[in-house]
């Protein structure tokens, strides 16, 4: 019902048509479409159905990237079904659980303020935010409530599969000042790369990211995710974020990663039931009794269908 309701009363809301670009624009622009003219078309008959659904997706933003203009990439379709909501009945619930929060007007408030970076769709109940930021906003409240713990204070952050950069940006909005490292498939580190320089947030090379105490790194070879944890996640306050992304994945890239963060010291997990042929209720209870020393919230998401949260810390961290 909201959907169909907010699709009509969208059109109320102020939604200026793009300028020209900027040169500043027109160069970060070039750099994204070099980018995807160097990756491939990926094959995607002879490969796992998890793996298959991916690989389409990333066809499919490699084709909207090199033929569209990528200043509206949060309205492309691929973004839409994969990474962006913008209408649905929670996001008015989840918009109502952060206004009660007591430090909505100090914290939630100006953290919620979207950007025009990629042409979000406002959210039609809120319109200084979008659906999809709203809906991040409530997921960071839900792993602060359960673990009292606020992700300002972390020092090192790695997200599985960052989509476009939403969640990224949130955190810096919120305060963060460490080290974040994006793990994802190529064409998204790409999408990503573009859209947090776009918003002035730090993303640098990986020896640039060695060298600093803060800063972005999108990453898509495992190799190279293994020498930036082993050498630059030793402090003690390490989070792991992965939002419905890694429940995405086929088993062999989760189980590539998964060892990488047994030792980290706080968890923010979505997962779905199922995600084509991999049962996600039966690999995640397998996971959480595995790691040490954690204490797990893991809970239904009401509001989500056949969706669950896995929220855990270590007790003695922070």
């Amino acid at each position: 019902m909201l959907k169909s309701v907010a699709k009509k009363m969208i059109r109320l809301v102020q939604d200026r048509a793009l300028p020209i670009p900027t040169s500043n624009e027109t160069a970060a622009l070039s750099e994204l479409q070099a980018t995807f003219l160097k990756l491939p078309v990926l094959e995607t008959t002879s490969v796992v159905p998890s793996e298959a659904t991916w690989f389409g997706n990333m066809n499919r933003l490699r084709e909207l990237v090199l033929n569209s203009d990528p200043r509206e990439f949060l309205r492309w379709d691929v973004i839409q079904k994969t990474m962006f909501v913008a209408y649905s009945d929670y996001l008015y619930k989840e918009l109502k659980y952060l206004k009660h929060l007591a430090d909505w007007k100090t914290r939630w408030h100006d953290a919620i303020k979207e950007s025009s970076a990629g042409h979000p769709t406002p959210f039609v109940f809120y319109p200084a935010s979008s659906g999809n930021l709203i809906h991040h906003a409530y997921h960071v409240a839900q792993f602060e409530e359960k673990t009292e713990i606020h992700v300002d204070k972390m020092d090192c952050i790695l997200e599985f599969g960052g989509g476009y950069g939403s969640m990224c940006r949130l955190f810096h909005t919120l305060g963060f000042k460490g080290k974040y490292v994006i793990f994802d498939l190529p064409s998204f580190s790409g999408l990503q790369k573009y859209y947090l320089k776009t918003l002035g947030i730090p993303v640098q090379s990986g020896v640039d990211f060695m060298n600093c105490k803060s800063g972005v790194v999108c990453v898509s070879d495992i190799q190279q995710l293994k020498v930036l944890l082993k050498d630059h996640f030793t402090k003690r306050n390490t989070m792991f974020v992965g939002t419905w992304s890694i429940s995405e994945s086929p088993v062999s890239v989760r189980d590539s990663v998964i060892p990488l963060i047994s030792e980290f010291q706080a968890f923010l997990i979505a997962y779905q039931d199922r995600f084509a042929e991999v049962d996600n209720t039966v690999y995640f209870d397998n996971w959480k009794r595995s790691v040490q020393n954690v204490t797990w919230h893991n809970w239904r998401i009401q509001h989500i269908p056949n969706s669950d949260y896995l929220i855990g810390n270590v007790t003695s961290a922070l």
